[in-house]
């Protein structure tokens, strides 16, 4: 997979959850103060570096937060970050199972997020290292 056909994928499956609002493909310091207020909840993800392997094999690092407005004063902050951990669970199994040209790793680790940017926003952010192959062969580099 190309790095347009990961963003497209992931994109595409956030949008798929029925719980997400809103997916971006930015970090939350890149959105929070430069675009308007999103709908929550919310997915925000950014794909910070990979390794080209031996043979076609890519491995994306892709980091994901799963946000939501925890109310005045992080008063409802424990049930945001359960609700926005379970919304991470659901898209980590979604990427387990089925017929797919890409997979990650058995063992996926969550942070718990609770900040103030104009809003108390609290959930947890992943990083997942998704693994595929090239579409490309030696064959396919154009040479002169």
């Amino acid at each position: 997979m190309t790095y347009n056909q990961i963003i497209r994928t992931i994109q595409s499956l956030l949008e798929s959850h029925a719980m997400i609002r809103t997916a971006k493909n930015a970090t939350p310091g890149e959105w929070i103060f430069k675009d308007g207020q999103p709908e929550f909840p919310l997915c925000c993800y950014s794909v910070v570096d990979g390794t080209l392997n031996k043979g076609q094999e890519q491995v994306y690092n892709v980091q994901f937060f799963f946000l939501d407005k925890s109310g005045q004063e992080n008063l409802f902050e424990q049930d945001v970050i359960s609700d926005q951990l379970q919304i991470a669970s659901d898209i980590i199994s979604i990427i387990r199972t089925g017929k797919r040209s890409y997979f990650i790793e058995d063992q996926t680790s969550f942070r718990t997020i609770s900040d103030k940017y104009e809003d108390y926003l609290a959930g947890v952010e992943i990083t997942l290292n998704i693994t595929t192959t090239s579409d490309n062969t030696c064959a396919d580099i154009p040479l002169r």
